[in-house]
């Protein structure tokens, strides 16, 4: 019943008048929307993961965006005003390999301008982050028994549903390491593979872009090239020193491989402070992007901009609710 009364509200809220009254609302004073987005994989592809939405999904998401908005680069939105419509930007974090194989030939088919944000110590490593090593690892069928309870956390059952019911236990696991130290993050994101066994057949594991499809893909026009810090280190964890160490490297050998410069910096999981703000400034950065799942105003500063998270688990009908702050 409770799944029913939601369909139904979501059915009401973006279909006829109602959702033309509501977008009216919230795009009234010409706001830029920033879209979060990860990675792409087929739609059919046995890859429970929120952060590898489908293909034709996207597709589909491309197709409405541009029926009423301007889908420009982060440089264009940032300095240039409105032409009419309102302006949307895409942008992917971290470099996993599904941008080369599945998002660049939509640039080019599309025409579709892009920023994505790199993390380059895994590309240094050529080897997942650990948060990815974590969802390959808990694909299995059936179900996997993972205790943490030595280490001072918790014991999670994995499976055996599918879907968005996967993610969300995968999601636990993946919020309790992230409270740990950094130092302590490799280490039982390793405990956690081991636990959950052999590698799984059926999908594609995620992993980062070699350094050649990056090269590639930072060579389109239409891409545009943003650090995200060097260690996927969430930086209001760890000192101001050490962050300013961890955005430089990164920002170095994005430079250094691309031969172009970067301008724009994506916060490691949203999280940011002001005294990190005042870092980037600084260190010359002309943009930094948070979450929060709000559009920018015109008194958001430019060190914080929000942008709203898109995933596998968000139907079209959820879509069109997040770009209007819903």
């Amino acid at each position: 019943m409770k799944a029913a009364l939601k369909r139904i509200a979501l059915m009401l809220l973006t279909s006829g008048p109602v959702y033309t009254m509501l977008r009216k609302y919230a795009l009234q004073d010409d706001p830029i929307t920033i879209l979060c987005y990860h990675t792409l994989r087929p739609d059919n592809e046995p890859l429970d993961a929120w952060t590898t939405l489908g293909v034709n999904a996207f597709r589909d998401q491309i197709t409405l965006l541009r029926k009423t908005y301007d889908i420009v680069s982060l440089d264009e939105a940032l300095t240039l005003g409105s032409r009419g419509r309102p302006r949307a930007v895409l942008t992917f974090d971290d470099g996993e390999r599904g941008l080369f194989d599945h998002l660049l030939p939509i640039v080019e088919e599309e025409d579709l301008p892009v920023t994505v944000y790199v993390a380059t110590e895994q590309f240094v490593r050529d080897e997942p982050f650990w948060f990815d090593q974590v969802m390959n690892a808990l694909q299995g069928a059936g179900e996997t028994l993972i205790d943490l309870t030595d280490h001072g956390l918790n014991k999670w059952k994995i499976g055996p549903a599918r879907g968005k019911t996967r993610w969300v236990q995968i999601g636990l696991v993946l919020e309790a390491l992230k409270a740990r130290p950094l130092a302590d993050r490799d280490r039982l994101a390793a405990e956690v593979v081991a636990q959950a066994g052999p590698a799984t057949d059926g999908f594609t594991p995620l992993h980062p872009m070699t350094l050649v499809q990056l090269k590639e893909l930072a060579a389109h026009p239409l891409v545009t090239i943003g650090a995200h810090s060097h260690g996927h280190e969430l930086l209001d964890q760890i000192s101001i020193d050490a962050a300013r160490i961890s955005v430089a490297r990164s920002r170095e050998l994005l430079q250094d491989w691309t031969q172009q410069p970067v301008h724009h910096f994506a916060y490691p999981n949203g999280n940011y402070t002001p005294a990190l703000m005042a870092m980037l400034k600084e260190e010359g950065f002309a943009s930094a992007t948070i979450l929060e799942d709000r559009l920018i105003r015109t008194d958001a500063p430019a060190l914080s901009l929000p942008r709203i998270g898109v995933g596998r688990y968000d139907s079209f009908a959820r879509f069109k609710l997040r770009l209007i702050e819903i």
